[in-house]
Formats: C-alpha cells, structure tokens, sequence
C-alpha cells in the first residue's frame, strides 16, 4: 500500500478490509458511508508517481518543482530568510484536491529545517498576508544546498483548515531531484526563495508539476 498512499500500511489495509466487510455484511447506508469516508481518505494520502529529470546543467543547475500546484505570484529582490542577501520568491498554491507529495526540486544536502507554530493563513489569503514577517505564522523552513552550492529555501505556510507538512528527512541528509521526502495532507502555500541571479522560467496562474516543471535556472554562485 505504501507505493500508492502515504497514510501508514497497517492503516490502509485496515480501512481496504473494513470496506470490504461493510458492503458484505452491513445495510447500504452504513457501507455507502464507510466508502466515502476510505475515498476521502486515500485522496488526502494519495501517492502519484512523479518521473526522475536529472538536473541538467544550464551555467548551473535547474530546480523543478517540489509540488503540483498553481503559482500564484513571483516576486524580485525580497529579503532571503536565513539566507544573506536578497532574491526571488515564487508563491504556490497547493489545493486540497492536488497530490500532496513532496519532492526535492534538486539534487542536494538539507542545511535547515525548522517548524514554527503560530497563526494559520488560507491559501487564497490576499498577496499581502504573505509579503511580512512570518515569525507569528505556523511554517516549516526547508533550507537545501545544490552541489554547486547554491541555497534555496522552501517555507510551507499551513493552511486554515489543514496541517503542517510530514518531512521524512533532516538536517545533513542528502537527495536526488525528484525523490519524495514527504508530503503535506490537505495542503496550503509554498513559498520558494531562489537567488537574484536565478532565471525564473513560470509564469503567474501556471500550473506546476513535480519532477516536469522547471521553476528556475539556478546560475552557478561562482
């Protein structure tokens, strides 16, 4: 069951077998409600199959996208958190009915991650409930370093009603792009720091795939 939902084995098969039981043995009403609620389940937890694109060279490397979801705005010159210096933010929005699967968007090393408790932002919040400090907002930061030594920062905004992301890696572990490091059930916001010299190579209101679409060209810094 792992290789098609993210919700723990033993509880898939659980939910696979009760549903079998109960339009076996139990009145159409209670077997109809315990398959909507198995359906509402596996969409949450559902795994799609995201296929590897090597990071291809380009003066640097390319990021692609660590999530399906729309982009909602891209922005120049912000200050980088935990970064020095400034870059570029790319604002995604990941709905509740998207694959919840997360991705490294590169090959690289985890060099921070951290989670932050606070108040809770709608994924449709207006652009300004995000262009301020976070410090009183529940996010979790995810800081990877590529081999050519660039940073990026990945920071999950938890939505209203939803909750925040499973990280299966930490601190000093290393990937390859593309390969799952956990997944964000019921969704919410992205926001993607990259460097000043990075080529952003999305638009506003595309919709983005994990694995195919490229995000950015990442210059090497140097």
């Amino acid at each position: 069951m792992k290789r098609f939902f993210f919700m723990p084995t033993t509880l898939s098969w659980g939910l696979f077998f009760l549903l079998i039981y109960s339009w076996l043995n139990w009145d159409f009403g209670y077997a109809f409600l315990v398959s909507v609620i198995c359906g509402i389940a596996a969409l949450i937890t559902r795994k799609s199959g995201v296929p590897y694109r090597d990071t291809l060279k380009n003066d640097g490397e390319i990021y692609l996208s660590p999530v399906y979801g729309e982009v909602k705005s891209i922005r120049r010159n912000v200050q980088l958190p935990h970064i020095p210096g400034e870059g570029q933010e790319v604002r995604i929005s990941i709905s509740g009915w998207s694959a919840k699967g997360l991705y490294l968007p590169t090959a690289g090393e985890v060099t921070y991650l951290r989670a932050t408790k606070g108040l809770k932002i709608s994924r449709d919040a207006e652009q300004l409930a995000f262009y301020r400090s976070m410090d009183d907002v529940a996010h979790t930061d995810f800081t990877l370093t590529s081999k050519n030594k660039t940073q990026t920062l990945m920071r999950f905004v938890d939505s209203k009603y939803g909750k925040r992301p499973t990280i299966w890696l930490k601190s000093g572990d290393r990937g390859r792009g593309a390969a799952c490091f956990g997944y964000y059930p019921f969704g919410g916001t992205l926001l993607i720091y990259l460097p000043n010299n990075s080529d952003i190579l999305i638009f506003e209101k595309e919709f983005v795939v994990p694995g195919q679409t490229v995000i950015a060209a990442l210059k090497d810094s140097k």
